[in-house]
């Protein structure tokens, strides 16, 4: 064997050797968990699962098959790489992946829907669809004006963790709101965060109904501009009495409201007549859009960081009454400081007003239960899409959830697609470093050492 063939057979084996590391490397690679193989490098956070979610996931006890229905190659890479982080986090959880284009039966035995994830679980026989569509969401606007694609939304881990939610639950729960008193509508954040916790939302007109429909188990108040009739009146409080569950975002009215108020006082609380304000914790110099102090110790503040914060803007004020009535007990989960005052036409009244509570009354039958918000800034659409960080929309849905003995919060907001910049609003003396100090110590350096280069 001459000495070059015997160097390209060792130049021979060393490749093979090299290729098979590389296929063996690739291997491995593709058997660990996505979490590992990925890393969550995005802005907003886009693959990194919640407490929430996690929590569920631990405690799942009943097996979950995710059914990614969709020609694989059209699938957008970031959705199959976060459907994958669940099946990592639970073996309840199967992730399967049908080709719509090669296999048309299976999709329609599945008695699904192409470009869709299908969320199922046999021992519940209950499934739920996600279009790929509400996961990544666009800007239509933006498309209409403009012409261009614009990514605005992920809500991947808020639709997966919702379906999953509803397919292992057996129990269907009815949330009714009231009209016909000039009640906000409910804006669409709000109204999907609802979805996501398996809630059904319907409405009710109470005086052309004539009574609350049997199948309600929280009756909701937003915002009612004028007063209950008696004949309401009665309606609620007797559904109170029967171990009912209501909740009122009452807000400011000019308007009087004595039956509603007096709805209230049943229970121990007072709305008072008055815009509450806050003289020691507010936004932007006005002391009418108030940070709340939020309270410990209740179940519509588990989970809220104390270092978080919520906003409500034009806010009415609740006192809680010196005798409550004889079974209530009235539990405040959001103040006002000792800053706080209710203003009127005429005077202003200092001191620490209830900004939200929960009054319960035991019964010989059970419990009934009246959850009070002043304001229902506390769900506006506008107020929550500027300040996505706000814990607004938590407490309101703990507040709600918290009615069910087997209902939880798994409602999760969806991530911001949008670009960030990073912007120093008030230089200050950090301005003045960067934009003067800096470039002109570089130039002058340059300039010595031009100087020195230029004499040798």
């Amino acid at each position: 064997m001459t000495r070059k063939l015997k160097k390209g057979g060792y130049t021979a084996i060393l490749s093979v050797i090299v290729i098979a590391a590389v296929v063996l490397l690739n291997l491995i690679v593709g058997r660990l968990p996505e979490k590992v193989r990925q890393w969550d490098m995005s802005s907003s956070q886009i693959y990194t699962l919640g407490g929430t979610t996690q929590d569920l996931l631990r405690s799942l006890d009943r097996d979950v098959t995710i059914y990614v229905v969709a020609d694989p190659d059209s699938v957008d890479k970031r959705i199959t790489s976060f459907v994958k982080r669940y099946e990592d986090l639970s073996d309840c959880i199967k992730v399967v992946t049908v080709d719509s284009v090669l296999h048309p039966d299976e999709v329609k035995k599945l008695k699904a829907q192409d470009n869709t994830l299908l969320v199922s679980c046999d021992s519940t026989g209950r499934t739920e669809s996600i279009a790929l569509a509400d996961i990544i969401k666009m800007d239509e606007m933006s498309y209409y004006y403009y012409g261009q694609s614009k990514e605005t939304e992920f809500d991947g881990e808020g639709q997966l963790t919702g379906a999953i939610s509803h397919v292992i639950n057996d129990a269907e729960k009815t949330v009714y709101f009231t009209e016909g008193h000039g009640e906000a509508a409910l804006g669409a954040t709000a109204s999907d965060m609802l979805k996501k916790s398996n809630l059904t939302v319907n409405t009710v007109n109470l005086l052309t109904g004539g009574s609350i429909p049997k199948d309600c188990q929280l009756l909701l108040m937003n915002a009612p501009a004028s007063d209950l009739a008696n004949d309401e009146k009665k309606m609620i409080s007797d559904y109170l009495d029967g171990g009912g569950r209501v909740m009122i975002l009452a807000g400011y009215s000019e308007k009087d409201r004595p039956n509603l108020n007096a709805l209230m006082n049943d229970y121990g609380l007072n709305l008072e007549n008055g815009l509450a304000a806050d003289t020691k914790k507010f936004y932007q110099n006005n002391p009418y859009y108030i940070f709340p102090t939020i309270q410990a110790g209740s179940e519509v503040t588990n989970g809220i960081d104390g270092k978080s914060a919520a906003l409500v803007l034009q806010s009415a004020a609740l006192t809680q009454k010196e005798g409550l009535p004889e079974g209530v007990e009235v539990t405040p989960f959001m103040e006002t400081s000792d800053g706080g005052m209710v203003v009127t036409a005429d005077k202003q009244t200092q001191g620490t007003y209830i900004l939200g509570a929960v009054s319960e009354k035991t019964l010989s039958s059970g419990t009934a239960r009246l959850t009070v918000f002043s304001t229902p800034s506390l769900i506006d659409e506008g107020l929550n899409t500027s300040f996505t960080n706000l814990t607004n929309l938590t407490l309101f849905m703990n507040a709600v959830t918290t009615n069910f003995d087997d209902v939880s919060n798994v409602s999760i907001p969806s991530k911001s697609l949008e670009v960030t910049y990073n912007t120093v609003t008030h230089g200050g003396m950090w301005g003045i470093l960067f934009i003067f100090v800096i470039p002109v110590v570089t130039l002058a350096a340059g300039l010595v050492i031009w100087l020195k280069r230029r004499r040798l």
